[in-house]
Parts: C-alpha cells; sequence; structure tokens
C-alpha cells in the first residue's frame, strides 16, 4: 500500500508542475553490472558472481529551466543475472526509477554538453521465474533461492547530455532490502525432507545507459 501511494504522491507531483517546465521524453537501453551479491553468511559467498544483463523503456522528464532541477520518470523492462555454483539465474523485473536531478549549465559548451546528477528510489517487481533450485551434489543439498515479489532501492548517479538530444548516464543501484531468501533441502536419517532458511540474499548493480530524448 505505501508503495502505491508514493507511486501516486509522484504522479501528483508531475501533473502540479506549472507549464514554465519543460517537458521532454524519449528512450532509453542499457546494462546491469551486477555485484557479486552478499549474504549473511560466509559458507556459500564463494558460490556467488555477479552477471551482465540489460534494461530497456521508456523515460521522460521535467526540468525547471532557470534553476536547472527537475524529475525523471522511466519504466523499464531489466534483466539481472546472478551465478550460483555455475549456474546462471536470470531475475526478470520491471522497475519505475524516480530521479531528482541537477542539470549543471557550464559556459561556452552548454549547447553541446550538459553534466547532471540524480538521486532517486527505484521500484521494482519480479515478473520472472520468482523459485530457483539448484541441487548441490557436494553437499548433498538442494539450496532454493526465493527471489521477493517486489523491491525497493536508492540510486545514485551522473551523467552527460550531449547536444541536447543523447543522455549517457554512469548509475549505481543499491539495494535497501533483501532480494532474496535462500533456503536448503535435504534429507534426514528417516529419508525426510527437511528444508530450513539459511541466508538473506541481496544484490547491488552498477548501470550504464544511453537514451536518446525528443
Amino acid at each position: 500500500m505505501k508503495k502505491i501511494f508514493g507511486l501516486f504522491a509522484a504522479i501528483c507531483l508531475f501533473t502540479a508542475m506549472p507549464a514554465t517546465a519543460q517537458f521532454n521524453f524519449g528512450i532509453k537501453a542499457g546494462v546491469n553490472l551486477s555485484e557479486k551479491p552478499s549474504l549473511n553468511i560466509n559458507e556459500l559467498k564463494n558460490s556467488l558472481q555477479g552477471n551482465t544483463g540489460w534494461f530497456v523503456g521508456p523515460t521522460a522528464k521535467f526540468i525547471f529551466p532557470v534553476v536547472g532541477l527537475g524529475i525523471e520518470a522511466n519504466v523499464l523492462y531489466s534483466q539481472a543475472n546472478i551465478e550460483v555454483n555455475g549456474q546462471n539465474l536470470l531475475n526478470q523485473s520491471i522497475d519505475i526509477p524516480l530521479y531528482l536531478r541537477y542539470e549543471i549549465t557550464l559556459p561556452v559548451v552548454n549547447k553541446f554538453l550538459e553534466p547532471f546528477v540524480a538521486v532517486g528510489p527505484q521500484f521494482g517487481w519480479n515478473i520472472g521465474n520468482k523459485n530457483v533450485s539448484i541441487d548441490n551434489v557436494i553437499e548433498n543439498v538442494t539450496e532454493n533461492i526465493k527471489f521477493k515479489e517486489s523491491n525497493i532501492s536508492l540510486n545514485l548517479g551522473l551523467g552527460v547530455i550531449l547536444f541536447d538530444h543523447l543522455q549517457v548516464h554512469a548509475n549505481y543501484n543499491l539495494a535497501l532490502g533483501k532480494t532474496a531468501d535462500v533456503t536448503a533441502t535435504y534429507k534426514d536419517s528417516s529419508l525426510i525432507d527437511i528444508s530450513k532458511n539459511i541466508a538473506e540474499m541481496k544484490s547491488n548493480i552498477w548501470q550504464i545507459s544511453l537514451a536518446y530524448i525528443f
């Protein structure tokens, strides 16, 4: 409910902006460079590796021309990849990053180059496979990874606008909560399956994107 209220408040903020604000929209695409996921126990850390994914979707921004301050909103289809025991796990999501932007006007070069900084929350919804099982033959254990239905993260980024239309953006996506739960299933002496929660996974992502602004 809090996430829905937050999105509603953001939409209200967009519609409340005065007509003097500059509105632009475009298309954004980029790569996800997942860091090695962190776990709250050390035993499984060596079995995890980050991998490369991608994202694409529409983008829009409202900028106040005089002060250079504004808001950017995106709706992105995203794929992030994590490697566990040599097996690649694909996490698919719909992400809505909202940024507070500050565009810096520089003398002389502002006609073709304009740097900016951006920070804000991201709301994500898992639309792919939420449960993945991996057999650990050596330990005779099946590790089960259950991705969360939704998540909230924080984006910190900077970039440049080239010739008013091309935008290059480097961003760090910091998870504000767990990305997935890890459980282990094994058979006891009576050959009965027993499952127990063994870890919580958190995944942060570096992102590089290119956008064309109409």
